[in-house]
């Protein structure tokens, strides 16, 4: 017989009292459902726990070993439960991002939420959009966070914000000579992101048919490897705008202004429809929602696909 957690309590309550009218009170019950749980847990235990001579209950020496056994561990189990009662954000998480979130967005992001929550502990698993989605569809991480368009028949897929992005340019002369038409811009030697990145795959199909015109000099996986390459002249990229900020502000890249065009992409959250979403993950999904409304070159717009 299995032993359950209302008959150690209703036990250790017995202890405590000496009294089954007690108990009772105690725990909103009959007395006889009282007596009837404590014979069952003695049946279970396979010994007796009290003496019942002179018509009064005596805890004995088998029942004063296991309550000194069982105290503790039922106070640890009460511990436990009263953390997730008052939402107590502890545990290992382990997500997905591709690489402008995981680079730019979300180390700091991450460490405000580990000083505010320190029982808590988040890693990130970096790859383009593509690798991320492979990574939750594998159950290599529970939740994925990608920039830009992807495709799985397995996975819910959320959208959670936008972000702009930038042609930038390490020449500050032809930055700031003139609005350029996308056909101006086509011949100069282009620095993108490796196939599967959001960010290329944003940037291309918001060029359509003029995407196969564009002068692909080189393709990195590295953001930062795309703005080494940007010192060289008559070289463009088009990237995060939170990628590209900092270069910006202290002029070692400058936007190009393209007429007409605005160049958009969406940011998800995928994940698996039976995955399970704990205390933990919630609170970080909030806190990425959180940051992406905080940045001035994103907006968030919660929305299932």
């Amino acid at each position: 017989m299995d032993i359950t957690l209302r008959q150690a309590e209703l036990f250790l309550a017995l202890v405590r009292t000496g009294k089954i009218q007690s108990v009772a009170h105690e725990f909103y019950l009959t007395q006889s459902a009282v007596s009837t749980a404590i014979k069952r847990f003695e049946e279970a235990v396979g010994v007796p726990l009290f003496d019942r001579a002179h018509k009064k209950i005596t805890v004995n020496s088998n029942g004063q070993v296991l309550a000194e056994e069982l105290t503790p561990v039922l106070k640890r189990f009460q511990d436990v439960t009263l953390m997730f009662k008052t939402d107590c954000i502890s545990g290992r998480l382990e997500i997905g991002a591709s690489q402008t979130m995981a680079d730019y967005l979300f180390p700091q992001m991450l460490y405000d939420f580990q000083l505010r929550h320190p029982k808590a502990l988040i890693s990130i698993k970096t790859g383009n959009s593509s690798e991320v989605v492979h990574e939750v569809e594998a159950g290599m991480v529970p939740v994925g966070f990608i920039e830009g368009e992807v495709l799985s028949r397995t996975l819910d897929i959320t959208r959670i914000g936008s972000e702009e992005l930038v042609v930038v340019t390490s020449d500050k002369e032809f930055a700031g000579a003139k609005q350029y038409t996308i056909d101006e811009l086509l011949d100069y030697r282009w620095v993108l992101r490796e196939s599967g990145s959001g960010t290329r795959e944003a940037f291309l199909h918001q060029l359509k048919e003029k995407g196969q015109q564009l002068n692909l000099f080189m393709e990195l996986d590295q953001i930062e490897s795309i703005k080494n390459v940007l010192r060289n002249p008559g070289t463009l990229s088009c990237l995060s705008q939170h990628a590209v900020m900092r270069e910006m502000a202290r002029g070692a890249l400058y936007p190009v202004q393209v007429s007409g065009q605005r160049f958009m992409r969406n940011l998800y959250r995928v994940m698996h429809p039976r995955q399970s979403v704990t205390l933990l993950m919630q609170a970080v999904f909030e806190e990425v929602e959180a940051a992406i409304t905080g940045t001035g070159h994103m907006s968030v717009d919660s929305e299932k696909l």
